[in-house]
């Protein structure tokens, strides 16, 4: 039996994951949708934490979109 922490990916490999579902997509997208073209069992909030990091490091930007926001990666 493998316990929860055995099962954890590092964060570059989801921020990789992230961005890579961000550029696929070629349209911003909220952390529900992100965390359902990951298909990987990721909680939203963990999605959403991810994409804030990404966001403050500058890889993303973020746009208005109802009460939360819509992701999109950022071009150099």
């Amino acid at each position: 039996m493998t316990s929860a922490k055995d099962e954890r990916r590092p964060a570059g490999e989801l921020e990789a994951s992230v961005m890579a579902a961000l550029w696929a997509a070629g349209a911003p997208l909220t952390p529900g949708r992100v965390q359902m073209e990951l298909g990987s069992g990721l909680a939203r909030t963990t999605v959403t934490t991810i994409l804030s990091r990404l966001h403050e490091k500058g890889f993303v930007g973020r746009e208005r979109q109802g009460r939360g926001f819509a992701y999109f990666p950022v071009q150099d």
